[in-house]
């Protein structure tokens, strides 16, 4: 009988010691929810650099266009014809790997034509004809990086026996792309901090760092169309500006 009341005793020692443990993992449990809760907070903003520069590179898009009743005539006149333009543009200086066909197409045309009797005009008496004719069209671009070069190729050209100028667009190499790249995405850069820093001012808020940053840009051309008149041609590439921007967000702390 006098084990009793020890055994008891220990019991009750075992159970609150139990208690105790559960209310510290009970108490961990809810510290970590608490730091897991904690957010991280950011300012998102959006920044802008732009440079400019001349074109370095400039593509001519040209096409020679023949047409006849027969296929083998209208194909045979077309080669010809292209056959100068290529020598007119070699002769120039331009290189033969700088001139590309684009396309090259065969196509029908069918033309219709009515005719009326001279004394009785009537739409029941008047006789319609069909012709058929064969349009050959090959169509090159010439990528020049010698810009100066514009005016003379599409005189060239023309000369040599180009009917179709389809437009001319300037832009920039990828060498020259990737150096106005590299200044634009500093600029825009720059800004989207100096953005950043002047809200945090604003705010009596202090800035941390950036936590991530995406970068775009813009691929500039410009396109114009000319109808060679003058020798040579006046073309003026002018300037052309490539943008950068970038998303930025940044950690802030009160």
């Amino acid at each position: 009988m006098s084990d009793q009341p020890s055994r008891n005793i220990l019991l009750l020692a075992l159970v609150g010691l139990i208690l105790v443990s559960v209310v510290s993992i009970s108490f961990s449990g809810l510290r970590g929810l608490n730091t897991q809760m904690d957010t991280v907070k950011t300012i998102q903003v959006s920044g802008t650099g732009s440079v400019s520069a001349a074109p370095d590179e400039v593509i001519i898009y040209l096409a020679v266009q023949t047409q006849d009743t027969s296929a083998t005539t209208a194909v045979n006149e077309n080669a010809a014809l292209m056959a100068k333009v290529m020598q007119a543009l070699t002769t120039l200086g331009i290189n033969q790997s700088d001139i590309q066909t684009s396309s090259y197409t065969l196509t029908i045309q069918s033309l219709t034509s009515t005719t009326y009797p001279m004394q009785n005009i009537q739409p029941s008496s008047k006789s319609n004809a069909t012709t058929v004719q064969y349009v050959a069209t090959n169509a090159i671009q010439i990528t020049l990086t010698n810009t100066s070069l514009v005016g003379r190729a599409l005189d060239a050209a023309t000369n040599g026996g180009v009917n179709e100028v389809n437009g001319i667009t300037f832009t920039f190499t990828p060498q020259l792309t990737a150096s106005l790249q590299k200044q634009a995405i500093q600029l825009a850069t720059q800004d989207a901090a100096n953005q950043a820093e002047a809200i945090a001012a604003t705010l009596g808020l202090k800035i941390i760092g950036p936590t991530s940053i995406t970068p775009s840009y813009n691929q500039p051309f410009y396109q114009t169309s000319a109808a060679p008149s003058a020798n040579p041609t006046p073309i003026e590439p002018g300037t052309l500006q490539l943008t950068a921007q970038v998303q930025t967000t940044y950690e802030f702390t009160s």
